[in-house]
């Protein structure tokens, strides 16, 4: 586990993937997965799909797996779901000393909302 301190919230974070429940791992992997694959922000739909879009012109089948990951990152961001975000959630162990138990997408959103953190605050934890 490795402790991380933010404003005064006390994070306990897992850092070992060999280490994680397989509940966790999963979790992980899956936003992972659709942030490096799909995108994450409003940014992403300009510069990977749109910027895409216009390449596969040509090729029907891979366009239309292109829309259909632009649809993908548009409804996670009306939805409020950063994939980026929920993978760092998945990672908690707990906040102040109470374990986070709840790792539904719902669960996760709570985990978030109960952190005073901030973008820049969870780039700099996270080195990205």
């Amino acid at each position: 586990m490795k402790e991380i301190k933010i404003k005064r919230q006390t994070i306990l974070l897992y850092d070992d993937i060999d280490q994680l429940p397989i509940e966790v791992f999963n979790k992980v992997n899956k936003y992972w997965m659709l942030h490096d694959n799909i995108g994450s922000s409003f940014e992403d739909i300009d510069g990977v799909h749109l910027a895409k879009l216009f390449l596969l012109i040509n090729t029907p089948e891979k366009l239309k797996k292109e829309l259909e990951n632009l649809r993908i990152l548009v409804f996670n961001i009306i939805n409020e779901v950063n994939p980026r975000h929920m993978a760092f959630a998945s990672l908690i162990y707990s906040i102040d000393g109470k374990e986070i138990t709840d790792r539904s997408e719902e669960g996760l959103k709570r985990t978030l909302k109960r952190l005073d953190i901030t973008e820049g605050d969870l780039k700099k934890k996270t080195k990205k």
